[in-house]
This record gives structure tokens, sequence and C-alpha cells, in this order.
């Protein structure tokens, strides 16, 4: 009994560590990109390679994006994933990239606020040859909103568009805010969603209205949708390592 009461404390002491260290961290923590632990957006790279995919005949077919795109019901099958995420960049004078896992109380300087609506899938990237690291592509289509912000402060929130206006209202930030419609062919998506503009009040209206209208054109019969992978997950390579392993695997014709 007693062997077992000293095996309970000690259980307890261990996993209450992490959760000691990660409730002293700043709200505005950051690490290298090595050390992001999360999904990494990147620009939207074309697949080339085939894709196994479930047709709207039931048929089970391996096709490009671009054969997938004349049959939305197999692009739908293959994307069942929905998200919308937010990733915050941090540029240092050196040009080097950061990741805050907050974007509250941030210190005078420049960030990235990247916010993704996504319907998407993730799917396994392997190593070729002597390179036996494994990461993870996300495959999908969607909104990104992108805002490049120069806090003018100290301890600005910026962990959102909401926050964001906030901050612009009261001087505090500056700088632009556009966006990417990923693999989403529509001409009223392209009339309806803002042009790159500065960073207002009213961003989050704005863009809370276009994200409406990009999520009701993904099942418009007139859309046409093309995945496109999105953003990368290094796992336990490095990022350069899985940039090449990414090319390899997906921008092969099969």
């Amino acid at each position: 009994m007693k062997n077992i009461l000293v095996t309970l404390v000690f259980l307890v002491f261990v996993t209450s560590i992490p959760a000691q260290i990660l409730s002293n961290r700043p709200d505005n923590f950051e690490v290298t990109a090595e050390n992001y632990i999360d999904f990494i957006p990147i620009a939207p790279i074309q697949v080339n390679g085939g894709l196994t995919v479930a047709s709207s005949s039931k048929k089970i077919d391996k096709v490009t994006t671009l054969q997938m795109s004349m049959d939305k019901q197999s692009v739908l099958n293959f994307l069942p994933n929905e998200s919308m995420e937010t990733t915050i960049q941090s540029f240092n004078r050196n040009g080097e990239v950061s990741y805050l896992y907050s974007g509250r109380s941030v210190s005078k300087g420049t960030y990235r606020l990247i916010i993704d609506y996504n319907k998407y899938i993730i799917q396994t990237v392997k190593g070729n040859g002597d390179d036996n690291c494994v990461g993870y592509a996300k495959l999908g289509i969607g909104l990104r909103i992108i805002a490049n912000v120069n806090a003018l402060k100290n301890n600005i929130d910026i962990s959102s568009l909401v926050a964001l206006g906030a901050a612009a209202s009261r001087g505090e930030v500056s700088g632009s805010v556009g966006y990417q419609v990923i693999g989403i062919e529509s001409k009223e998506i392209t009339a309806v969603v803002p042009i790159n503009s500065e960073i207002t009040s009213s961003i989050n209206q704005v863009f809370l209205q276009a994200m409406g209208v990009v999520k009701g054109k993904i099942y418009d019969s007139a859309s046409r949708l093309y995945p496109q992978i999105i953003a990368i997950k290094h796992g336990d390579c490095d990022l350069n390592t899985i940039t090449k392993d990414l090319i390899g695997q997906y921008q092969t014709t099969n």
C-alpha cells in the first residue's frame, strides 16, 4: 500500500511539471520553425502525382487534381476535414521567422497573422532512399487571410482579426491585410472577396462575410475545386528535408 501511494505521488509530481511550465510561459511565447509542432502554412503547391479518391459513381480511382476537379463529389469525398486555424509569425531584424503560440501581449515589432479556413486531408510524407524522415502535408481548398502587422507599442493583442481591429482603432498597429482563395474557381467569390487593404477596425466584419461566401461556394455546382498542398508539418525531420521530400512525392506525375 505504501509503495502504491509513493508511486501515485511521483506520477502527480511528474505530470504536473509540463502544466507548470506551460502556465509560466508568457502569452507571446515563441519558437523557431524547427521547434514548432503545428502545421506551417506555405504558398499553395499544385499536386501533379495521382491521388486515390472515391468518385461520385462510388469507384476508387487514382487521378490528378485536374481530373478530380471534373467530379466535385470526388473532391468533397477526398477532403473530409474542415477547420479554421490561426498561425502567428514573428520577424526579427535579420529576417528570421519564429512562431508564436499566442498573439496576446506581443512586443513592438513585425508580425504576420495567417488565418486559414480549409476543407482538407492530411497525408504522410515519407523520405526517399536513405532519408527515413516522416512528415505530413495538408492538402485542401479554402480561404487564407494574411495580415502583415507592425506593432507600434508593447503589450498589444494581435491574436485574432477582432483583436487586430481593436488595436487598429486605438492606433496601436499599422499594416496591410490580403487574402488567397485556394483551390476554388468561382466568379462569385472573385466578385465578393475584398481587395487588399490597410488594417482597419472593420477588418473582422469584412473577412467574416467573405469567409461565409467561400464556404457556400464550395458546394455550388458552378464552382470548380482543385486541392493543393497548403501546409506542412515536419514531425521528426528538419523543415528543409520534409520540403524536399514533399516536392519529390507530389510533384512527380505518375
